[in-house]
Protein backbone atom coordinates (compact mmCIF):
# COMPACT_ATOMS: atom_id res chain seq x y z
CA UNK A 1 0.00 0.00 0.00
CA UNK A 2 2.75 2.59 0.81
CA UNK A 3 4.27 2.41 -2.61
CA UNK A 4 0.97 3.58 -4.59
CA UNK A 5 0.82 6.40 -1.64
CA UNK A 6 -2.02 7.59 0.21
CA UNK A 7 -5.52 7.14 0.00
CA UNK A 8 -7.10 8.55 -3.79
CA UNK A 9 -9.19 11.48 -3.24
CA UNK A 10 -9.75 12.23 -6.87
CA UNK A 11 -9.95 10.35 -9.99
CA UNK A 12 -6.28 12.10 -10.91
CA UNK A 13 -4.69 10.38 -8.26
CA UNK A 14 -5.34 6.80 -9.38
CA UNK A 15 -4.09 8.02 -12.91
CA UNK A 16 -0.87 8.75 -11.14
CA UNK A 17 -0.14 5.64 -9.71
CA UNK A 18 -0.78 4.08 -13.23
CA UNK A 19 1.80 6.63 -14.86
CA UNK A 20 4.16 5.91 -11.96
CA UNK A 21 3.79 2.13 -12.10
CA UNK A 22 4.64 2.70 -16.35
CA UNK A 23 7.85 5.37 -15.40
CA UNK A 24 9.38 2.28 -13.05
CA UNK A 25 8.68 4.12 -9.69
CA UNK A 26 5.76 1.90 -8.71
CA UNK A 27 7.17 -1.83 -9.00
CA UNK A 28 3.79 -3.32 -10.03
CA UNK A 29 -0.30 -2.85 -9.36
CA UNK A 30 -2.48 -5.19 -8.92
CA UNK A 31 -3.11 -6.25 -12.89
CA UNK A 32 0.89 -6.52 -13.42
CA UNK A 33 2.72 -7.85 -11.08
CA UNK A 34 6.22 -7.18 -13.14
CA UNK A 35 7.85 -4.42 -13.80
CA UNK A 36 7.45 -2.28 -16.91
CA UNK A 37 8.66 -5.42 -20.30
CA UNK A 38 11.94 -3.61 -21.94
CA UNK A 39 10.06 -3.47 -25.36
CA UNK A 40 7.65 -1.08 -23.78
CA UNK A 41 10.69 1.31 -23.09
CA UNK A 42 10.05 2.60 -26.40
CA UNK A 43 6.35 3.78 -25.52
CA UNK A 44 6.89 4.15 -22.36
CA UNK A 45 6.49 8.63 -22.05
CA UNK A 46 3.28 7.93 -24.22
CA UNK A 47 1.74 5.10 -21.70
CA UNK A 48 2.46 7.38 -18.61
CA UNK A 49 0.88 10.45 -20.44
CA UNK A 50 -2.22 7.96 -21.33
CA UNK A 51 -2.27 7.19 -18.30
CA UNK A 52 -2.65 10.47 -16.67
CA UNK A 53 -5.12 11.48 -19.12
CA UNK A 54 -7.05 8.75 -17.82
CA UNK A 55 -6.50 5.59 -19.95
CA UNK A 56 -4.98 3.42 -17.33
CA UNK A 57 -3.00 0.92 -19.40
CA UNK A 58 -2.38 -2.91 -17.98
CA UNK A 59 -0.77 -4.57 -20.84
CA UNK A 60 0.69 -2.84 -24.09
CA UNK A 61 3.33 -3.27 -26.64
CA UNK A 62 4.56 -0.86 -29.79
CA UNK A 63 4.58 -1.63 -33.41
CA UNK A 64 7.31 -3.55 -34.77
CA UNK A 65 8.15 -4.10 -38.89
CA UNK A 66 10.32 -6.99 -39.35
CA UNK A 67 13.05 -6.68 -37.07
CA UNK A 68 15.36 -9.73 -36.94
CA UNK A 69 14.37 -12.62 -34.52
CA UNK A 70 17.94 -11.67 -32.14
CA UNK A 71 16.95 -8.21 -31.43
CA UNK A 72 17.38 -7.48 -27.62
CA UNK A 73 14.00 -6.52 -27.01
CA UNK A 74 11.55 -7.68 -29.66
CA UNK A 75 13.22 -10.67 -30.74
CA UNK A 76 12.02 -14.08 -30.31
CA UNK A 77 11.79 -17.60 -32.43
CA UNK A 78 15.32 -18.80 -33.38
CA UNK A 79 18.22 -17.86 -35.66
CA UNK A 80 17.41 -16.05 -39.27
CA UNK A 81 13.61 -14.88 -38.50
CA UNK A 82 12.09 -11.58 -38.67
CA UNK A 83 9.66 -10.12 -36.30
CA UNK A 84 6.20 -8.08 -36.54
CA UNK A 85 4.02 -6.91 -34.29
CA UNK A 86 0.87 -4.48 -34.25
CA UNK A 87 0.36 -1.49 -31.90
CA UNK A 88 -1.61 -2.81 -28.86
CA UNK A 89 -2.96 -1.08 -25.57
CA UNK A 90 -5.78 -2.84 -23.36
CA UNK A 91 -6.77 -0.26 -20.87
CA UNK A 92 -9.64 0.61 -17.95
CA UNK A 93 -11.68 3.84 -18.96
CA UNK A 94 -14.49 5.82 -17.78
CA UNK A 95 -17.89 5.63 -20.15
CA UNK A 96 -17.05 9.12 -21.34
CA UNK A 97 -13.13 8.30 -22.46
CA UNK A 98 -14.79 4.96 -23.89
CA UNK A 99 -17.08 6.96 -26.16
CA UNK A 100 -14.62 9.33 -27.10
CA UNK A 101 -12.00 7.00 -27.89
CA UNK A 102 -15.21 4.96 -30.46
CA UNK A 103 -15.76 8.44 -31.94
CA UNK A 104 -11.67 8.18 -32.91
CA UNK A 105 -11.09 4.34 -33.80
CA UNK A 106 -14.25 5.31 -36.27
CA UNK A 107 -12.63 8.02 -37.55
CA UNK A 108 -9.57 6.07 -38.48
CA UNK A 109 -10.30 2.58 -40.17
CA UNK A 110 -7.11 0.74 -39.70
CA UNK A 111 -7.62 0.90 -36.16
CA UNK A 112 -9.71 -1.49 -33.95
CA UNK A 113 -11.33 -0.94 -30.67
CA UNK A 114 -13.00 -3.57 -28.08
CA UNK A 115 -14.09 -3.04 -24.55
CA UNK A 116 -16.22 -4.39 -22.39
CA UNK A 117 -17.98 -2.95 -19.28
CA UNK A 118 -18.19 -4.63 -15.35
CA UNK A 119 -21.79 -5.08 -16.75
CA UNK A 120 -19.94 -7.53 -19.78
CA UNK A 121 -21.40 -5.32 -22.30
CA UNK A 122 -19.18 -5.01 -25.37
CA UNK A 123 -17.98 -2.65 -28.01
CA UNK A 124 -17.19 -3.36 -31.03
CA UNK A 125 -15.48 -0.79 -33.64
CA UNK A 126 -13.53 -2.47 -36.61
CA UNK A 127 -13.74 -5.92 -34.56
CA UNK A 128 -16.04 -8.94 -36.50
CA UNK A 129 -17.76 -11.49 -34.06
CA UNK A 130 -15.42 -13.91 -33.14
CA UNK A 131 -12.60 -12.57 -35.09
CA UNK A 132 -9.30 -13.55 -33.33
CA UNK A 133 -6.23 -11.18 -34.19
CA UNK A 134 -2.53 -11.77 -34.50
CA UNK A 135 -0.82 -9.33 -32.29
CA UNK A 136 3.01 -10.58 -33.16
CA UNK A 137 4.20 -13.09 -35.55
CA UNK A 138 7.36 -14.30 -36.86
CA UNK A 139 8.65 -15.37 -40.51
CA UNK A 140 11.62 -17.69 -39.74
CA UNK A 141 13.56 -19.98 -42.42
CA UNK A 142 12.26 -23.27 -43.38
CA UNK A 143 9.15 -22.83 -40.99
CA UNK A 144 5.86 -21.93 -41.18
CA UNK A 145 4.64 -18.24 -39.70
CA UNK A 146 4.71 -17.85 -36.01
CA UNK A 147 1.96 -16.47 -34.23
CA UNK A 148 2.32 -16.93 -30.61
CA UNK A 149 0.73 -14.06 -29.87
CA UNK A 150 -3.60 -13.26 -30.72
CA UNK A 151 -6.25 -11.24 -29.26
CA UNK A 152 -9.65 -13.17 -29.08
CA UNK A 153 -12.62 -11.54 -28.04
CA UNK A 154 -13.98 -14.74 -25.95
CA UNK A 155 -10.66 -14.62 -23.75
CA UNK A 156 -10.31 -11.18 -23.31
CA UNK A 157 -14.47 -11.12 -21.60
CA UNK A 158 -12.66 -13.86 -19.31
CA UNK A 159 -9.67 -11.76 -18.45
CA UNK A 160 -12.22 -8.23 -18.10
CA UNK A 161 -13.85 -10.28 -15.44
CA UNK A 162 -11.05 -10.88 -13.62
CA UNK A 163 -9.72 -7.67 -14.02
CA UNK A 164 -12.62 -5.82 -12.89
CA UNK A 165 -12.77 -8.34 -9.55
CA UNK A 166 -9.41 -6.65 -8.91
CA UNK A 167 -10.52 -3.03 -8.58
CA UNK A 168 -13.01 -4.52 -5.42
CA UNK A 169 -10.59 -7.71 -4.18
CA UNK A 170 -7.25 -5.94 -4.52
CA UNK A 171 -7.19 -2.23 -4.98
CA UNK A 172 -10.30 -0.77 -2.39
CA UNK A 173 -8.95 -3.35 0.19
CA UNK A 174 -5.69 -1.69 0.40
CA UNK A 175 -7.47 1.80 1.81
CA UNK A 176 -9.84 2.36 4.69
CA UNK A 177 -13.36 2.73 4.00
CA UNK A 178 -13.36 6.12 5.35
CA UNK A 179 -9.78 7.09 4.93
CA UNK A 180 -8.93 10.30 3.45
Amino acid sequence: RAMLGNCPVVEEDVYEVFARYVEGTVPHIPWCETPLQPESFLVQPQLARLNRYGLLTVNSQPPVDGVPSNHPAFGWGGKGGRVYQKAYVECFVSPDKANRLTRMVTNHPTCNLYGVNYSGQELRVGVEEGGVTALTWGVFPNREILQPTIFDPDTFLVWAEEAFSLWSSMWLNLYDYESD
